[in-house]
């Protein structure tokens, strides 16, 4: 960011930035009738600015040129606050929204403030109607409570995309607001990792608003009870993506209908109480599996069957953690380099497992077995 600052007022950044810009402007037909060359050469433009160039250097360079100008509104649909340097990012959330430069805040796409502390409740009752908001991201900013909650739900009502990771506050009423006020199903990805007093009630509206999700983060929420988790599993048949971290509270029965969910990519039950017959059920009904990503750290009620089933269904997968589990035996680490997954498998933990040595206590040894591996150290 500090090179491309430095770039930025360099007269030879000038002209090709305006350059850039005139040739976007010139070809500024609708999106529908672009050619794809043209709309990638957009869609880079957008995401220069947005993740690279520091916010006050986009702002800068609309007053360069009406052509620049027009570069830079495109850069600010998507708002990432945490690239401000020059006034706090509340204060900046506010003069951005009042800008013609993003229509007054009905051209925001995408609004990230994660761990902005100065983004509270006040800061969200002042902003304007969001109408093309889809991308909200919210993460640490724990001063937001249900009274936030349903100031955001006044204002947005298209979001795909929602992460309140950490928040401390809210609970289900304000949870279930921001729901609420969701126009469609067109929930995509919902983090609410960390949500500690987020309970069945909004998985209850979730899934209600978001069949067709993909990504689901669930992390540590003591209040899902197993109701909730059953819920999931039997109405988001389209997840990729499902992490149940520490959910230590779910009953084994939580997981019963797990193998609805054949599209998982992804699945994360680090700490949870999953019993053998859940995971086995799972593998084969969506053998051969597309997960890339497997995290049974700390599961104590698997033993090697669940392994085997890894080992026969998987072979995709290139990460998986089997960290601290004591029934896992040698026979099951070896099964699992013969099985389909061996040849790829690029991370993979096994240290803890009192059964399996010498694979848990040498890296040498456990490399022999899985000649992709590069990672054995997946917790720290």
């Amino acid at each position: 960011q500090a090179v491309l600052s430095q770039w930025l007022k360099s007269r030879c950044a000038q002209t090709v930035v305006q350059w850039f810009a005139s040739f976007l402007v010139l070809f500024g037909q609708p999106r529908e009738a672009m050619p794809f060359h043209l709309l990638e050469a957009e869609q880079t433009a957008v995401l220069v600015l947005a993740s690279c160039i520091l916010l006050d250097d986009v702002l800068a360079l609309a007053f360069a040129s009406t052509s620049c100008r027009a570069l830079a509104r495109l850069g600010l649909r998507r708002l990432r606050l945490q690239s401000v340097a020059s006034v706090k990012p509340a204060t900046a959330l506010h003069r951005l929204v009042s800008s013609s430069l993003t229509d007054r805040g009905a051209g925001l796409v995408e609004l990230d403030a994660s761990f902005c502390r100065c983004i509270d409740n006040d800061a969200l009752k002042s902003l304007p109607q969001l109408p093309s908001l889809q991308r909200l991201i919210l993460d640490g900013c724990q001063d937001i409570d249900d009274e936030g909650l349903q100031a955001l739900a006044q204002r947005c009502s298209g979001l795909r995309h929602l992460s309140l990771y950490w928040n401390v506050k809210a609970t289900d009423a304000g949870f279930g607001k921001l729901l609420r006020a969701q126009k469609g199903a067109n929930f995509h990805t919902v983090s609410f990792s960390g949500c500690k007093n987020l309970g069945n009630e909004t998985v209850q509206r979730l899934v209600g608003r978001g069949p067709n999700m993909e990504i689901l983060d669930l992390t540590r929420c003591p209040r899902v009870s197993d109701s909730g988790a059953l819920l999931v599993c039997e109405c988001l048949d389209r997840l990729r993506v499902l992490r149940l971290y520490a959910m230590a509270q779910l009953s084994p029965a939580a997981f019963a209908n797990l193998k609805r969910l054949v599209r998982l990519e992804e699945l994360d039950l680090c700490g949870c109480r999953v019993q053998d017959g859940a995971l086995t059920d799972f593998f084969a009904a969506a053998a051969p599996t597309k997960l890339h990503t497997l995290n049974i750290t700390w599961c104590p009620e698997l033993t090697d069957a669940a392994v085997l089933a890894v080992a026969s269904s998987c072979p995709a997968l290139g990460w998986l953690s089997l960290f601290g589990n004591m029934n896992f035996t040698k026979a099951a680490v070896e099964a699992l380099a013969a099985g389909s997954c061996g040849p790829v498998l690029h991370s993979l933990d096994v240290r803890g497992l009192t059964k399996a040595v010498p694979y848990s206590l040498d890296p040498e040894a456990l490399r022999k077995l899985f000649p992709a591996l590069v990672s054995v150290e997946l917790h720290h």
